[in-house]
Order: C-alpha cells, then structure tokens, then sequence
C-alpha cells in the first residue's frame, strides 16, 4: 500500500501533540512530519519532498501564507492545507492563492484527516506527476479579455448590482469555479452551500468580490494568442449550453433542485479540463485539436499525448479545491460514465446525457459516445427519449 509523506507545521507544542495523535490513526497511509516554524519545514523539504503540508497561519517570522507560497513555487506537485484560526479579511485574502484547501481553527480531527485523506485519493484519477504539478501549481485561472474587462469596469461602476456582476462572472467558467470554490469553502465560515453564480455573489457581497477579482486576482485575462481566446470562448458558450441541458435532464429524471443545480455546475466545469490544458501547453493542445479527428477520440488522444483527459484534469483540480464527490465524479466520469464505480450519482448521469447527446462542441472534434451500458446500469434508459427531446430543444434555441 502507498504511503504518503505528510507535513505538519505550527509552533505552539501543544498543538503539535495534537496532530500527532491524529496520524497515529493513519500511520499505514502517512509517514508524518513535524515542524515547529517555517524555515524548519522548508529546510527539511529540501531534503525529502512531501506530499501534503498542512500549516498554521500566525507563526513568528514565517506565517503560513508566506511558507504556503515558497512551497507553491518550489514544489507545485504539493497539497497545500492552512489552519487558521483567524477571521479577518486580510488574513483570509493572503491565503487564497498559495492554499488549496482554508480550515477554520478549531476543526475537528475528522476535518482535519478528509483535508489530507481526499485530495490524496484523488491521484487515483490524475497519475501523471507532471499534470499534478501543473494543476496544484496554479494560482488562477485565464478568462478571455473582453469578459475581464467588462466585470473591471461593472464593479467599479457606481451602479453596479449583484444582478450585472452575477451576469457577468455566469459566462465564463474560470470566474464561475474560482467563485464556487471560495464560497463553498471555509474561507468565510458561511454554513451555507451556493448554488449558483448569483447565488455566491450574494452571499460574497460586491465589495468581496472586486477585492477577489481586482486586488487578490483570482483569474486573469488570457494573452493575445487568438487561437486560444476564440477556443476559450467557444467552451464558455458551449459550457453554459451543457450546464442549461444537464440541469433540465436532472429535472426530468425527478432529481431535486439542489441535485439539478449541481449537475448544472458539473456540466459546466466539465470543460474547465481543456482551459488547464490550452492555458499549460497552448501550442500543443491547439495543434492536437486541429488533427484530432477521425478514428481517435479527444481523451485518448489527450491520453496519449499528456498522460491524462481532460475530464481527469478538471476533476482533480475541482478535487483538490474541495467540490462535492458528486461534481467531481460527475467531470472525471462525464465522457466515460462505466468507468466510475457507482451508479447512484445522478449528477454524473445527467452530465453525461447532456454532453453526449447535447450540441457538439464548436471548434473541437465530437462528442462522447453515448454509453449505453452505464445508462442501463443505473435503469435510466426509459428517459433516453426524453433526454433527446430536451437536448433537441437546447439545439434549436442555440441555432436560433
């Protein structure tokens, strides 16, 4: 069995013993580590890598937010967990970009154990070492130019609303995971679930917001390539026509609302996979698109050429950012729904009805195949003639 290096950084001694009780739980999963400052760890890094490093915020001379970033930069491949025990709005702000995962002190054991336990399990879906690094290097995420500017210009406008920002942020899948991902996490300690876009922005406030986008920079405009910005946008539209589809489907199947909102959310960032990769490796993924196509499908091809589809890129990094098992089943699974060991996930089903049967992707070659096996499986394949129907539907007003 794989065992996992596991590093635990805080000064307070007490603290510490803590932890190292909880490990003695894990001892056939983690070999743990412990440091006492920030300097300590870094030190001891140098000389054996580790796999997940879980740091405490107020430290002397090193706080968390400053360790985190180093460890960022040097060894990007790292799960980066902090503990905090602080509220204020500065003190969660620096942490955005150099943690995966904010627990609010005090946490229990058993948060504490599913911080570290589920992002390692997911390296069952990303095995690739150089893809793990690429995705848990990254700081934000590229939206095209125009959509950039147009949410700088709303929310500095004196008329802006939660309405225009919402609006705005719904079209692009960059803005829109980078906004669930913070408000469904323990960065502000909200005991609620957003929904949706409109529904985070409310709860986030506009003020949150435009220090989350302007001053922190949670995403950033693409460059200048045109390649990759007329294929961003292509995904982003046909994203939101996935998302619209998959959530009706969830519907139909007699799923409840929070059920459709999620497969709406999953059927969107499906597609957050291709941003990773065209953002990454823009020349290569662009060139594999323009020959894709024929007898090899997009994931075997992206299989082959990066070790990983763009299903498992996404779902690792939704993973790692702390999105529901459903949502990130439904994305690793969405074009290969056999594959996933569970047939209750009526998130994944619905994505992928969505995705296969749906409108082909502008600009990129086909669709999944429809897997029939797995829609009989999970005896949902009654629905089909309806599913067709809705994604007729979502065809039409699409071409309309």
């Amino acid at each position: 069995m794989e065992t996992f290096n596991v590093l635990f950084v805080d000064d307070e001694p007490n603290l510490l013993a803590g932890l190292k009780r909880l490990c003695r739980a894990h001892k056939d999963e983690w070999t743990a580590h412990f440091c006492a400052s920030g300097s300590e760890a870094l030190a001891l890094m140098a000389m054996q890598p580790m796999d997940v490093v879980v740091s405490d915020m107020r430290m002397p001379s090193m706080d968390g937010a400053e360790l985190l970033s180093h460890v960022r930069d040097c060894y990007p491949g790292t799960i980066r967990v902090i503990l905090s025990g602080y509220a204020d709005t500065e003190c969660v702000l620096r942490t955005v970009g150099p943690a995966h995962v904010y627990l609010a002190k005090p946490c229990s054991a058993h948060t504490i154990s599913d911080a570290i336990s589920r992002p390692l399990a997911l390296r069952r879906v990303l095995r690739a070492q150089r893809l793990r690094d690429v995705v848990a290097g990254l700081t934000d995420l590229p939206t095209p130019p125009e959509l950039f500017a147009r949410l700088q210009a709303e929310l500095r406008s004196p008329k802006t609303s939660v309405t225009s920002v919402a609006a705005i942020i719904s079209q692009d899948m960059a803005m829109t995971a980078e906004l669930l991902k913070l408000t469904n996490s323990a960065y502000f300690s909200l005991g609620v679930k957003a929904t949706s876009v409109s529904h985070a922005v409310r709860i986030l406030g506009i003020e949150m917001i435009e220090a989350l986008i302007l001053r922190i920079g949670i995403v950033r405009q693409l460059g200048h390539d045109e390649r990759v910005c007329d294929l961003v946008r292509a995904l982003n539209g046909h994203s939101l026509e996935i998302a619209s589809l998959a959530e009706r489907i969830a519907l139909a199947n007699g799923c409840d609302e929070s059920t459709a909102k999620a497969a709406f959310c999953a059927g969107m960032l499906s597609f957050l996979g291709h941003l990773v990769f065209l953002d990454a490796y823009p020349d290569h993924y662009t060139g594999l698109l323009a020959h894709c196509h024929g007898g090899k499908s997009l994931s075997a091809a992206e299989e082959e050429a990066f070790g990983a589809s763009h299903a498992h890129v996404g779902a690792y990094l939704l993973g790692l950012w702390g999105f529901t098992d459903l949502v990130v089943e439904a994305v690793a699974h969405s074009f290969a729904p056999s594959q996933c060991p569970v047939r209750s996930n009526d998130v994944l089903t619905a994505v992928h009805a969505a995705r296969a049967l749906g409108p082909p992707l502008p600009l990129l070659p086909g669709q999944p195949a429809f897997d029939m096996s797995y829609v009989c499986e999970a005896r949902q394949d009654l629905r089909i003639v309806t599913w067709r129907e809705l994604a007729q539907t979502i065809g039409e007003n699409a071409n309309a």
